[in-house]
């Protein structure tokens, strides 16, 4: 029998619950990595509207991973990439200006707990986050990640922002330690994803709340995606049609 998982999607707010958790796991794989300082939770994020957050939870292990996407709304919605790297690289202010009145967010906080090790979390959240974009009005995206991690957005579409940083790179958050800042130039059309990945992306999209079978480590996990963000831009008349569709022909 397939592991299962749920992935929920949500607007930071309406979850104080899932947030705290969020925000305690996380905390504890900093730890586990060494890292406890760096980050000690800004918890701002936990107000924002414009904040969505992905968690991935197991029926017996609880939450074992999660994702935010903060969307640039100005002085209130600063993003964490520009308190991380505006100090010693000003060259991301303006880019960054100019992203946000093209629909900017950025993806952070992705974590997933050691306990549940090798079963691909980290491949799950990072395809939903950029599921959901359109959602939110999210037409582009950066991050911010681990150089050891980077392989997961590069799936999703996105590419090194070579304009800053040592063509994108930089000695964060301490120096032994190597990062690099991604944009993802397109969410819609998702031009620089792998047509496989594009396909489960927009399948996602179409049918945001789905079961489906994934193998994105070493077992395969049953996975109930739940992705409608009622705040979001999503059309649930198209969505709730496509479904009664379904519905009838496999009746």
């Amino acid at each position: 029998m397939s592991e299962q998982l749920e992935l929920i999607a949500y607007s930071a707010p309406d979850r104080p619950d899932l947030n705290d958790e969020f925000v305690r796991q996380h905390e504890l794989v900093l730890t586990e990595l060494g890292i406890p300082l760096v980050i000690k939770s800004d918890t701002r994020w936990t107000r924002d509207p414009q904040c969505y957050v992905i968690v991935a939870v197991h029926p017996s292990l609880g939450m074992v991973g999660g994702i935010r996407l903060q969307m640039d709304h100005g002085a209130e919605g600063r993003l964490p990439m520009l308190a991380a790297i505006s100090g010693r690289e000003p060259r991301i202010v303006p880019v960054l200006e100019r992203l946000r009145s093209e629909g900017n967010g950025e993806v952070c906080g992705l974590w997933s707990a050691s306990r549940y090790a090798n079963k691909g979390v980290t491949v799950l959240l990072s395809k939903a986050v950029t599921a959901i974009a359109p959602q939110v009005g999210a037409r582009r995206m950066v991050c911010f990640v681990g150089s050891h991690t980077r392989r997961h957005p590069e799936r999703n579409g996105f590419v090194a922002m070579t304009e800053v940083g040592d063509l994108g790179e930089f000695d964060y958050p301490t120096p032994e330690f190597r990062s690099i800042a991604m944009i993802n130039p397109d969410t819609i059309l998702l031009p620089c994803t792998t047509m496989d990945q594009r396909q489960s992306i927009f399948s996602l999209r179409l049918r945001p709340d789905q079961v489906r079978v994934e193998s994105p480590g070493r077992t395969s996990i049953e996975v109930h995606y739940q992705l409608i963000l009622t705040k979001g831009l999503f059309d649930l008349v198209a969505y709730e049609r496509i479904l009664e569709e379904r519905l009838r022909h496999s009746a």
